[in-house]
């Protein structure tokens, strides 16, 4: 092979890598500033009627965020797989699928708030009966939903993947457990519940995203993982 062609070669594997590090750290951290602002928890008619009607600016920018997010779901997965091509390949696959389905998930909830940026102008009344109506519809029960479960579930195992590859301590899979598991046992009316749990998803797949930011081309390129341990391998 050329030089010419081993130098894109390699470029292209840094691009993989740094995307992949990139995603890691983003699509958790992108989530934090959309609860935050987002004006339209739990998505009834009436609660996204007066968000696009006082609140447009911040439902376009909670849709923008959650595009975003699910966008980098595949990169970042792709991110755990390249790790867990030995021990933990089976979680990693597994993880992946979920990660990227939850990425469809969190586009169905940007498309919801983007089609709800139409409602002001309309009769108030038929417009909250509307939204109430496709909240109800099979569409929204049987493929909306499911995907955004996904999400959490994904985020669960890929961290178990990381682990059993050797990319990370106990910590990590056990830190999102507890985020996903308090998710869904505590009120989700509670904004400090999701913030919390979103911030320590943060951390584990920071820690992860970083990792993978600070390999060298040769340990990015490694045919096989480390063996597991409870300590981190050194990047």
């Amino acid at each position: 092979m050329s030089s010419t062609g081993m130098s894109s070669t390699t470029t292209a594997r840094r691009l993989r890598r740094v995307t992949a590090g990139a995603s890691l750290i983003a699509f958790p951290a992108i989530l934090i500033p959309q609860a935050l602002i987002d004006p339209a928890a739990g998505g009834t008619g009436e609660v996204m009627f007066r968000a696009a009607s006082e609140s447009a600016g911040a439902l376009t920018a909670s849709a923008l965020l959650l595009l975003v997010s699910g966008i980098l779901m595949a990169p970042a997965a792709a991110g755990v797989l390249h790790q867990a091509r030995d021990r933990g390949a089976g979680l990693a696959n597994a993880g992946s699928v979920l990660a990227v389905l939850g990425g469809f998930g969190h586009f169905g909830i940007a498309m919801f708030y983007i089609v709800a940026l139409a409602l002001p102008g309309g009769d108030r009344a038929e417009m909250i009966t509307y939204i109430d109506r496709l909240n109800e519809s099979p569409v929204l029960g049987f493929v909306a939903f499911p995907l955004i479960l996904c999400f959490g579930l994904g985020v669960l195992v890929l961290p178990w993947a990381a682990w059993r590859a050797g990319a990370v301590a106990v910590w990590a899979p056990l830190v999102a457990t507890a985020a996903v598991l308090a998710h869904l046992v505590l009120p989700e009316s509670v904004l400090a519940v999701e913030v919390a749990g979103l911030v320590a998803l943060s951390v584990v797949f920071g820690y992860l995203g970083v990792r993978v930011l600070r390999m060298t081309d040769a340990e990015w390129d490694g045919v096989r993982s480390p063996a597991r341990t409870d300590v981190p391998v050194p990047a």
